[in-house]
């Protein structure tokens, strides 16, 4: 027995799955184009994580220097 139903010329419509298959390389297309982009820009990540640990550092910095002795 086949798991074709007897009526699928009834149920299949071409231009629907056109449409979602166009959708679809569409989506996927925006997806390449976003990866493109961060592969090509890593140093920016790299850029970004050093001015996070930077700011941490600043933001702590009289804490840190009590912790040494140097502060008051």
């Amino acid at each position: 027995m086949s798991d074709v139903p007897h009526d699928y010329r009834d149920r299949l419509d071409l231009r629907e799955q056109i449409v979602r298959i166009d959708r679809a390389i569409d989506e996927a297309a925006k997806f390449r184009a976003e990866a493109k982009k961060f592969n090509r820009d890593p140093w920016i990540l790299v850029l970004a994580a050093l001015i996070a640990a930077l700011a941490a550092l600043f933001a702590r910095l009289p804490e840190l220097l009590i912790a040494l002795g140097v502060g008051h």
